[in-house]
């Protein structure tokens, strides 16, 4: 008899893992609340990037023009965006998606349950939908409900009047200036994004830097590149009060400066908020960064896993579809561990940015000694032939024996090349054996090439 699993929430750690299931043998059901697909697909990360390649157009488009015939009576500017057809873009992009997602779940016969899913008792879990109450009996269960917006203080006084990454999108209208509180991923992608199409930005952090655990060098470079294109940047900063007068909204900071804007967006990160999901009934508990697991994602409840945002290890997509297959693969009898070594950090905005593995202070701080090499698009044949000579390739070493302990990308299609490196840590390569590669001539990835014969 096939193992029963429910699996609650269809984001991008909860899908893989049903449809991993199924093929290992397993009775499946997915519940999910929202939109099929998760925030990654309808909220997050697909339509933050349908936005950021419109963004790129007009990017590239003003750098098209300075190979414009003089008098050519092209007048292109940001401004003459519909912003209706922006954002009608980015929902058909999320409905061709979703549906061919859904299509697939029916093509492998997995019960797809609409509703809210709570732990009723232990083994049993309770789904309430438009059609009422469904209730499923389970062997395991995957927990992977994903998390919310979150609000730090005093945003979230005002949490109604503010836009945060969920609701940006929806925006009856194109704001002229935008505040934009927090400047991690989110917020940089965002900053990037309204920047290209004419908005005035800024950002406003409560650390001293951008990009928090990252590498200095890529902080420092990817400021300057925001900067040189007009986004302000207040580091730092914490914010007392917000006050909204005339249509504008402002920041009020603890030393008295007043930070104005038509809209304030708060990309702060993200929260776990588990209320409702009766993991009371079955003795697990969770606080706001989560549920704690072990590197199997099993939680201290037997039969019970948790994966993606709400487990807390990594608030990334690709790391909660690798551990949704670990679960699924360890319910039916194996006996996998979650590698947060190899996971690549991504920034999608320009330049990109990619890292993977330790950085030269993170390796410093384990004891080890190492030693870095650096090379620059600006040597890069392609990079120059196609005007894309922002960033570097910033490597790290163990000292001792040249393993590769992990890289730095800024610049170019850093967050493809950085696939790469992640192998290359993975299999702790040396770096005689990752110079050892063929690299094609011309291309970006020439960068790391040259990076290692520094």
């Amino acid at each position: 008899m096939s193992k029963k699993v429910i699996v609650i929430g269809s984001g991008p750690g909860g899908y893989p893992a049903a449809l991993r299931l199924k093929e290992l043998g397993a009775d499946v059901s997915i519940a999910e609340a929202w939109d099929f697909g998760g925030t990654c697909l309808n909220r997050g990360c697909i339509p933050s990037k349908a936005f950021l390649d419109t963004g790129h157009r007009v990017h590239a488009f003003e750098g098209l023009r300075k190979l414009l015939k003089d008098g050519s009576g092209v007048n292109f500017s940001p401004d003459m965006l519909d912003w209706e057809k922006v954002k009608a873009r980015r929902a058909d992009v999320v409905f061709k998606l979703r549906t061919s997602l859904e299509k697939l779940f029916q093509a492998k016969r997995i019960e797809i349950l609409r509703g809210r899913a709570a732990f009723s008792s232990p083994g049993e879990v309770t789904i309430t939908g438009p059609g009422g109450e469904t209730k499923r009996n389970f062997d395991a269960a995957i927990l992977a409900a994903g998390t919310r917006p979150a609000f730090p203080p005093p945003f979230r006084d005002y949490r109604e009047r503010l836009s945060d990454s969920d609701t940006i999108f929806g925006l009856p209208r194109l704001p002229r200036s935008l505040l934009i509180v927090g400047g991690g991923v989110i917020g940089l992608e965002f900053a990037c994004f309204f920047n290209s199409i004419g908005v005035k930005v800024e950002v406003l952090e409560l650390l001293p830097d951008i990009l928090a655990g990252e590498d200095p060098q890529v902080t420092r470079a990817v400021r300057s590149s925001f900067e040189k294109r007009g986004v302000r940047f207040h580091l730092g900063k914490k914010t007392e009060r917000l006050e909204f007068s005339g249509g504008l909204k402002a920041a009020v900071l603890e030393d008295g400066a007043r930070l104005e804007a038509e809209e304030i967006l708060v990309g702060a990160g993200r929260a776990a908020d588990l209320t409702g999901m009766g993991l009371e009934s079955i003795g697990l508990a969770w606080d706001r960064k989560g549920v704690k697991v072990d590197a199997g994602m099993r939680t201290a409840v037997p039969g019970v896993y948790a994966v993606g945002d709400v487990n807390g290890i990594s608030l990334l997509a690709h790391s909660a579809s690798r551990q949704g297959e670990i679960a699924a693969e360890n319910i039916m009898g194996a006996s996998l561990a979650f590698d947060d070594s190899i996971v690549p950090r991504c920034v999608y905005a320009w330049p990109e940015v990619g890292s993977v593995g330790l950085n030269k202070a993170q390796a410093e701080a384990k004891g080890l000694q190492v030693k870095t090499s650096r090379s620059f698009y600006l040597g890069i044949g392609k990079a120059v032939a196609t005007d894309e000579t922002e960033g570097f390739a910033q490597l790290v070493f163990d000292a001792a024996d040249e393993t590769v302990l992990g890289a730095q990308l800024v610049g170019g299609p850093a967050t493809e090349l950085v696939h790469l490196i992640a192998l290359a840590v993975k299999l702790r390569l040396k770096k005689k054996e990752l110079r050892e590669i063929i690299y094609a001539h011309p291309t970006m990835a020439e960068a790391v090439h040259e990076a290692l014969l520094k």
